[in-house]
């Protein structure tokens, strides 16, 4: 259930319009705005097809964060549960390493440092974040395969 809610995680985003998602500069603010109600309709999609599941919350919450500044439903580290704090940190991990129409994947030494700010925030669980980086080289070997597929 947790692969499948990684898998959906993003369905809202086929709410946004494809040129703000592909766009190669910085976002406006009624962009950014546009962009964050995918998590809410990732929410709502899949809450009517998966009804009484955990997928669509595990799903919906990968940005919330653990001191309930996150959204779209401001959710709190006791609202939130493992599997959706694993999708959280998976999906920063992804976008961070992966290119992106506006920057190249960043290294590993910059994720880091960018995923323990998130933490010392109060953003992600650190426990998560720390397994994530413990599995580096199997990371690594899944990321090759990908780029085999032009995917990534």
């Amino acid at each position: 259930m947790l692969q499948i809610a990684g898998l959906l995680h993003d369905l809202g985003k086929m709410a946004v319009p494809e040129d703000i998602i592909e766009k190669p500069g910085k976002l406006t603010d009624h962009e950014c705005s546009i962009v964050k109600q995918h998590s809410y309709y990732t929410y709502w999609l899949l809450n009517p097809v998966l009804p009484g599941q955990a997928v669509p919350s595990w799903a919906a919450y990968h940005h919330e964060r653990l001191d309930g500044n996150g959204y779209p439903f401001k959710k709190t580290a006791d609202e939130i549960d493992l599997p959706a704090r694993i999708v959280a940190v998976a999906d920063i991990f992804t976008a961070l390493r992966e290119d992106r129409p506006y920057r190249p994947g960043l290294s590993y030494a910059k994720i880091e440092t960018i995923m323990k700010k998130e933490i010392a925030s109060g953003g992600l669980d650190g426990e998560v974040v720390t397994m994530l980086f413990d599995c580096r080289q199997e990371l690594d070997e899944i990321w090759s395969t990908l780029s085999l597929f032009g995917v990534q």
